[in-house]
């Protein structure tokens, strides 16, 4: 009797399809999961990409076909389509999210001792075509890498930066805090951006109808590695608009305005070389170009990415860190330079906004002096209390980066601290919510620094305070916590001098002070330190460390 067809034994191919099919059909939907890797490892994959996807798509249809003939061949056609239909939606959803979860291409690296990126031109309106606006980027690269020195290198970035330009700082209006955020997002985007291309400064702007006529806003970022301790000042800044009447669509107009940002190619440059002076702890060369950069309003045909502005907060930020390390009558005079240098920049300015919160610094500065430490009768107690209730403003406005409004808290401990050693204000524990808030503020460039300084505040505060063991706990944070040679000059110095006072000569004095020296010779090596404060500091200690030795042998004794 003939066998039926259900009777007969299953082929051992059949079998065999029954396990590999599924697995060609995984095999099929991982291999898009494969780019993964290889896209870390290349910046030019998007064709091979689209490819293999369409090869793994033919692989992945070919085994659900022979699956719904092997699994599903008596079934109805509906339930044959249905099928056919999750297979695909399973499949277009995997590679949705697997596009999704792309990593950004790899940025080439920019080699030459001064790298300068230009990050594109964004459109901020429908009537600017972005296609355009790279297009035009990537020619004023090249036209600019051949007017800077050959030392200099120059790259466009303007299809793989995958910044938010469009959130750069507008001048004209006021910020909110949605504003705020998105800007915050952009510098720490642009942050990440540098570092990965080692440019030295980026390059963007903004393209923008402004009634029948468009008009490009320049900008420039200033990387935060570029100012030492005063990351704060780190950012972008717009500069003035160029008016573009017919638009980039034609090539006159483009020729045009590349040529008008390229005229002050020789401005760029020498700010480079002041930001390079400024890296290497250089101040007085830093000055020295900064001084030599216009500074007038910018005439018709001089447009640059170098707003006069900037030009002006940076020359005043570089004559006072030179102050800091400079006695009197140096250190008044240099001072008084800053301040106008502050002073000519307008309030309503983005940069205006900055140059706000160094005016405070500097009044305090002006308004004590060092030698008498905050001693009552010996401040302008009219300036400190107008720093201070500015100072509380600028720790919450929003149109300061996060740095800045930090720095506003720090400055703001530091003021009410000396009002309250000159005995005008009582202590309300402003100090210590500084420092509180400056410990809560996750690490990030710049806030270990100002925590730092919060901490060396605190510090003072406490010992005048007589609580001289919170005193020292604070001190040391400041010590782990600092990074400029100057500055833990001074608090090793105190670290020193507080130990005497407790009888801990040797293991904690005279280490601590020989840890100053060191840190004092480092400053001057930096071209930041006087060796008149080093001197004294030595004289200084050398008679404390007897008098210490005197009065701890003696009550020694009588213990």
């Amino acid at each position: 009797m003939p066998h039926s067809p259900q009777d007969t034994p299953t082929p051992r191919e059949g079998r065999r399809a029954h396990y590999l099919w599924p697995l060609l059909a995984v095999f099929a939907v991982a291999v898009p999961a494969a780019l993964i890797p290889l896209e870390k490892r290349s910046a030019n994959l998007s064709w091979t990409f689209i490819l293999i996807v369409l090869a793994s798509l033919a692989g992945y249809a070919v085994a659900v076909d022979k699956i719904v003939q092997e699994r599903l061949a008596e079934s109805r056609r509906r339930t044959r389509l249905l099928v056919w239909l999750a297979a695909a939606v399973f499949y277009l959803g995997t590679v949705a999210v697997l596009i999704w979860f792309r990593p950004p291409p790899l940025l080439a690296k920019m080699v030459g001792l001064r790298a300068v990126a230009v990050a594109g031109f964004a459109a901020t309106d429908v009537r600017q075509d972005q296609h355009v606006l790279d297009g035009f980027a990537d020619e004023f690269a090249h036209s600019l890498k051949g007017q800077l020195p050959s030392a200099t290198d120059v790259r466009s970035y303007a299809a793989e930066a995958g910044l938010p330009l469009t959130e750069l700082p507008d001048s004209d209006r006021s910020s909110d805090l949605r504003d705020a955020d998105r800007s915050r997002e952009l510098e720490q985007k642009t942050a990440v951006f540098a570092e990965k291309t080692h440019a030295l400064i980026v390059l963007a702007g903004l393209a923008r109808t402004e009634g029948k006529q468009s008009k490009l806003h320049p900008a420039v970022y200033i990387r935060p590695n570029q100012i030492a301790n005063l990351d704060e000042l780190a950012g972008w800044y717009v500069g003035k608009p160029i008016a573009m009447p017919w638009g980039l669509d034609h090539q006159r107009q483009r020729d045009r305005l590349s040529k008008e940002l390229t005229q002050q190619v020789g401005d760029l440059a020498k700010f480079l070389d002041a930001m390079e002076a400024w890296r290497t702890d250089d101040l007085a060369e830093a000055r020295r170009i900064l001084d030599s950069l216009p500074v007038s309003e910018p005439q018709a045909g001089r447009h640059g990415f170098v707003p006069p502005d900037l030009v002006l907060l940076f020359r005043g930020t570089a004559a006072e860190q030179q102050a800091a390390a400079e006695t009197e009558p140096s250190r008044t005079k240099l001072l008084k330079t800053a301040r106008e240098n502050y002073l000519r920049i307008p309030e309503h300015t983005q940069v205006g906004r900055r140059a706000a919160l160094s005016l405070q610094v500097n009044a305090y500065l002006r308004a004590f002096n060092p030698e008498k430490l905050c001693q009552p009768g010996t401040v302008q107690a009219a300036e400190l209390a107008q720093a201070s209730k500015r100072l509380k403003e600028l720790a919450n406005d929003k149109g300061l980066n996060r740095l800045g409004q930090l720095k506003a808290v720090v400055n703001l401990a530091q003021v009410e601290d000396c009002r309250i050693a000159a005995n005008l204000v009582p202590d309300d524990g402003t100090v210590e919510w500084a420092v509180a808030e400056l410990r809560k503020e996750p690490d990030a460039t710049g806030t270990a620094a100002l925590r730092a300084i919060a901490e060396s505040i605190a510090a003072n505060h406490a010992y005048r305070s007589g609580e001289k063991d919170k005193a020292i706990g604070y001190i040391w944070a400041a010590i782990a916590d600092g990074q400029d040679p100057l500055q833990k000059a001074l608090w090793h110095a105190l670290l020193a001098r507080w130990s005497l006072e407790r009888c801990e000569l040797v293991h904690i004095g005279e280490k601590a002070h020989e840890d100053a020296q060191a840190q004092f010779l480092l400053a001057e090596g930096m071209h930041r330190g006087n060796p008149k404060a080093r001197k004294q500091d030595a004289e200084k200690f050398a008679k404390q460390l007897k008098d210490a030795e005197e009065r701890c042998a003696v009550r020694g004794s009588s213990e």
